[in-house]
Protein backbone atom coordinates (compact mmCIF):
# COMPACT_ATOMS: atom_id res chain seq x y z
CA UNK A 1 0.00 0.00 0.00
CA UNK A 2 3.00 2.71 0.79
CA UNK A 3 4.47 1.62 -2.18
CA UNK A 4 1.35 2.36 -4.14
CA UNK A 5 1.30 6.05 -2.19
CA UNK A 6 4.70 6.36 -3.19
CA UNK A 7 4.55 5.69 -6.75
CA UNK A 8 1.26 7.85 -6.78
CA UNK A 9 2.79 11.06 -5.76
CA UNK A 10 6.44 10.45 -7.81
CA UNK A 11 3.67 10.17 -10.42
CA UNK A 12 2.27 13.54 -9.80
CA UNK A 13 4.88 15.01 -11.28
CA UNK A 14 4.52 13.30 -14.23
CA UNK A 15 1.04 12.83 -15.05
CA UNK A 16 -0.81 16.31 -14.32
CA UNK A 17 -4.43 16.00 -15.13
CA UNK A 18 -5.27 20.11 -14.84
CA UNK A 19 -3.32 22.25 -17.44
CA UNK A 20 -5.76 24.71 -17.90
CA UNK A 21 -3.38 27.39 -15.61
CA UNK A 22 -0.83 26.98 -18.95
CA UNK A 23 -0.83 30.61 -21.14
CA UNK A 24 -0.79 29.43 -25.25
CA UNK A 25 2.97 28.97 -25.01
CA UNK A 26 2.76 26.39 -22.77
CA UNK A 27 4.45 27.47 -19.79
CA UNK A 28 2.57 28.17 -16.71
CA UNK A 29 2.56 31.36 -15.07
CA UNK A 30 3.70 32.33 -12.21
CA UNK A 31 1.44 31.97 -8.67
CA UNK A 32 -1.30 30.60 -10.59
CA UNK A 33 -1.93 26.78 -8.78
CA UNK A 34 -5.29 25.35 -9.61
CA UNK A 35 -7.92 25.43 -6.52
CA UNK A 36 -8.08 21.61 -6.79
CA UNK A 37 -5.42 19.08 -8.83
CA UNK A 38 -6.90 15.74 -9.87
CA UNK A 39 -4.36 13.02 -10.95
CA UNK A 40 -5.18 9.34 -11.02
CA UNK A 41 -5.20 7.84 -7.76
CA UNK A 42 -3.91 10.95 -5.00
CA UNK A 43 -6.53 13.40 -4.45
CA UNK A 44 -4.64 17.20 -3.36
CA UNK A 45 -7.11 19.56 -3.12
CA UNK A 46 -6.59 19.30 0.51
CA UNK A 47 -3.06 20.65 0.57
CA UNK A 48 -2.98 24.56 1.63
CA UNK A 49 -1.30 26.52 -0.82
CA UNK A 50 0.85 29.05 0.51
CA UNK A 51 4.09 30.81 -0.25
CA UNK A 52 7.00 28.37 -0.01
CA UNK A 53 9.62 31.02 -0.29
CA UNK A 54 9.10 32.07 3.39
CA UNK A 55 9.32 28.74 4.71
CA UNK A 56 12.66 27.36 4.45
CA UNK A 57 15.47 28.95 6.53
CA UNK A 58 17.96 28.36 4.43
CA UNK A 59 18.57 30.92 1.46
CA UNK A 60 17.91 29.95 -1.71
CA UNK A 61 19.27 32.78 -4.08
CA UNK A 62 20.19 30.73 -7.23
CA UNK A 63 17.30 28.35 -7.07
CA UNK A 64 14.22 29.80 -9.14
CA UNK A 65 11.09 27.16 -8.27
CA UNK A 66 8.49 26.85 -9.90
CA UNK A 67 5.00 27.35 -7.91
CA UNK A 68 3.42 24.22 -8.92
CA UNK A 69 6.39 22.21 -8.35
CA UNK A 70 6.98 23.43 -4.25
CA UNK A 71 3.44 22.13 -4.54
CA UNK A 72 4.33 18.81 -5.65
CA UNK A 73 7.32 18.32 -3.45
CA UNK A 74 4.59 19.22 -0.51
CA UNK A 75 2.71 16.58 -2.23
CA UNK A 76 5.10 14.37 -1.41
CA UNK A 77 6.22 15.64 2.10
CA UNK A 78 2.81 15.01 3.15
CA UNK A 79 2.56 11.51 1.59
CA UNK A 80 5.70 10.11 3.39
CA UNK A 81 5.38 11.84 6.52
CA UNK A 82 2.14 9.69 6.57
CA UNK A 83 3.72 6.38 6.34
CA UNK A 84 4.20 4.16 9.34
CA UNK A 85 7.44 3.09 8.55
CA UNK A 86 9.84 1.54 5.32
CA UNK A 87 10.54 -1.77 3.87
CA UNK A 88 13.00 -3.56 6.19
CA UNK A 89 13.16 -7.31 7.43
CA UNK A 90 11.91 -8.85 10.78
CA UNK A 91 13.11 -12.40 12.09
CA UNK A 92 9.47 -14.28 12.88
CA UNK A 93 9.85 -16.29 15.81
CA UNK A 94 6.82 -17.67 17.15
CA UNK A 95 3.05 -18.06 15.82
CA UNK A 96 0.07 -19.30 17.76
CA UNK A 97 -3.63 -19.62 17.23
CA UNK A 98 -6.35 -20.75 19.73
CA UNK A 99 -7.82 -19.69 23.23
CA UNK A 100 -4.62 -18.97 24.84
CA UNK A 101 -2.77 -18.06 21.47
CA UNK A 102 -2.67 -14.14 22.80
CA UNK A 103 -1.30 -15.33 26.00
CA UNK A 104 0.90 -17.72 25.20
CA UNK A 105 2.50 -14.85 22.45
CA UNK A 106 3.16 -12.54 25.38
CA UNK A 107 4.86 -14.77 27.61
CA UNK A 108 7.42 -16.13 24.32
CA UNK A 109 7.82 -11.93 24.02
CA UNK A 110 8.57 -11.78 28.04
CA UNK A 111 11.23 -14.37 27.47
CA UNK A 112 12.33 -12.83 24.26
CA UNK A 113 12.98 -9.38 26.16
CA UNK A 114 15.02 -11.31 28.95
CA UNK A 115 17.10 -12.91 26.81
CA UNK A 116 17.82 -10.17 24.02
CA UNK A 117 16.61 -6.53 26.01
CA UNK A 118 18.71 -4.35 23.57
CA UNK A 119 16.19 -6.07 20.27
CA UNK A 120 12.57 -4.73 19.91
CA UNK A 121 9.90 -7.22 19.36
CA UNK A 122 6.25 -7.40 17.91
CA UNK A 123 3.18 -9.21 18.43
CA UNK A 124 1.34 -8.98 15.00
CA UNK A 125 -2.28 -10.25 14.71
CA UNK A 126 -2.95 -11.59 11.16
CA UNK A 127 -5.95 -13.82 12.10
CA UNK A 128 -6.27 -16.44 13.21
CA UNK A 129 -2.66 -15.96 14.75
CA UNK A 130 -0.61 -14.08 16.83
CA UNK A 131 2.16 -14.08 15.97
CA UNK A 132 6.03 -12.34 17.21
CA UNK A 133 8.73 -10.97 15.69
CA UNK A 134 11.58 -9.23 16.53
CA UNK A 135 13.89 -6.28 15.18
CA UNK A 136 13.71 -3.07 12.64
CA UNK A 137 16.60 -4.43 10.06
CA UNK A 138 17.15 -2.41 6.96
CA UNK A 139 18.82 -5.15 5.13
CA UNK A 140 18.31 -8.83 4.50
CA UNK A 141 22.18 -9.45 5.95
CA UNK A 142 21.70 -7.40 9.36
CA UNK A 143 18.62 -9.98 9.80
CA UNK A 144 20.72 -12.78 8.71
CA UNK A 145 23.48 -11.58 11.11
CA UNK A 146 20.57 -11.88 13.98
CA UNK A 147 18.75 -14.95 13.27
CA UNK A 148 22.57 -16.93 13.36
CA UNK A 149 22.80 -15.15 16.69
CA UNK A 150 19.38 -16.55 18.23
CA UNK A 151 19.33 -19.97 16.08
CA UNK A 152 20.02 -21.87 19.53
CA UNK A 153 17.34 -20.41 21.23
CA UNK A 154 14.74 -20.05 18.10
CA UNK A 155 15.50 -23.10 15.66
CA UNK A 156 12.79 -22.49 13.72
CA UNK A 157 13.01 -19.11 13.36
CA UNK A 158 13.37 -17.43 9.85
CA UNK A 159 13.48 -14.12 8.57
CA UNK A 160 10.42 -12.06 6.68
CA UNK A 161 9.86 -8.85 4.68
CA UNK A 162 8.09 -6.43 6.57
CA UNK A 163 7.27 -2.76 7.30
CA UNK A 164 9.73 -1.56 10.15
CA UNK A 165 10.13 1.63 12.49
CA UNK A 166 12.11 4.40 10.90
CA UNK A 167 15.54 4.33 12.43
CA UNK A 168 16.07 6.54 15.45
CA UNK A 169 18.26 9.68 14.70
CA UNK A 170 20.90 10.17 16.57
Amino acid sequence: MRSIILLAVSGLLIFPADVQSQDPAGAVSAGQIPDTLSYDTLATDTLVIEDVSQQHPLEWDDVIQDDKTAYLLRAHREAVDRQLGIPGFRVHLYMDSGNRARLNTQREQAEFKEEYPDIKSYIIYEEPYFKLRAGDFRTRLDARRFLEKIKGDYSSAYIVVDLINFPQID
